[in-house]
């Protein structure tokens, strides 16, 4: 382990918290004390307090798999079979906050970081979805500004060459 993670991680040792999921992506750590974690296979999403069992927290996510948090604390959540990015409300509520590049719907968004100006960008893959459902043409890293305009994101492919997990990472 390197020394700036022994400053943070207590052990380098994993632990099995749960079992019993398909396929599992997007864990997060809510300010509240819990885990959350989408199971991309059974198209839910579950919360896994420590030491307790899992529970769901949503059933017919979308498909959500890449989640992180707004500057806010709302969970923002890219949903690859509904092809939208969305916001989960401090009330529960979901709301759409990207599905389209100009008039064209996303292709399945996958991953996503909410930078510290609140701007959001997300990967975008054709990967899984058929050549008749593409409506963009490309698979690319989107950005959706911290604007009053919703639904509507920005394509960075011509400054990125090819995309990759929302990393930053270019080609």
């Amino acid at each position: 382990m390197t020394k700036r993670l022994s400053g943070i991680l207590k052990t380098t040792e994993s632990q099995l918290l749960a079992t019993g999921f398909g396929f599992t992506d997007g864990p997060l750590w809510h300010p509240e004390g819990y885990w959350e974690f989408a199971d991309i296979s059974a198209n839910r999403v579950h919360s896994l307090p420590p030491g307790g069992a899992a529970a769901t927290l949503r059933e017919d996510s979308g498909g959500s798999n890449g989640r992180t948090f707004d500057l806010q604390a709302r969970v923002i959540a890219c949903e690859g079979e509904s092809r939208l990015v969305t916001r989960r409300e401090l009330d529960g509520s979901y709301t759409p906050i990207a599905e389209l590049i100009g008039n064209k719907r996303l292709n399945r968004p996958h991953d996503l970081v909410c930078r510290s100006d609140g701007t959001i960008f997300f990967s975008d893959p054709q990967g899984h979805l058929s050549p008749k459902d593409q409506e963009l043409g490309f698979s690319g890293v989107h950005r959706r500004r911290r604007t009053p305009s919703f639904r509507y994101a920005l394509s960075l492919r011509q400054r990125i060459r090819r995309a990759s997990p929302a990393t930053g990472a270019s080609g």
